[in-house]
């Protein structure tokens, strides 16, 4: 499983802004087939990340496929900077090694 994980920021006082536009836009964001899973989460604390975002596919390239559709990237190019500050983007490989009962990763 490959992860593209978004840490951002709320623009100073735009929360509830960012929460409505997400809502437009998770329709869009669901609708391919390449998309495994969509999670977002909200930092507790209010620090910095405010909040994550992790989309979720079998492989590199189906992530690739995603984030190019034109739909796709017209949100995270045009839209996210002007919705979330302090933008980060890491892409992750789940690994298997702090699963109960997993051998141990010879690699």
């Amino acid at each position: 499983m490959i992860k593209f994980v978004y840490e951002i920021d709320y623009p100073l006082g735009q929360k509830r802004t960012y929460l409505e536009w997400v809502r437009s836009i998770a329709e869009t964001l669901q609708a391919p087939p390449e998309l495994k899973r969509l999670t977002s989460y909200d930092n507790v604390f209010s620090a910095s990340p405010q909040r994550v975002v992790e989309f979720a596919f079998d492989s590199l390239e189906d992530g690739a496929r995603y984030f190019e559709r034109k739909e796709i990237g017209r949100i995270f190019q045009a839209e996210l900077p002007q919705h979330g500050v302090h933008i980060r983007i890491a892409v992750l490989k789940a690994l298997t090694d702090y699963a109960k009962g997993a051998p141990a990763d010879q690699g």
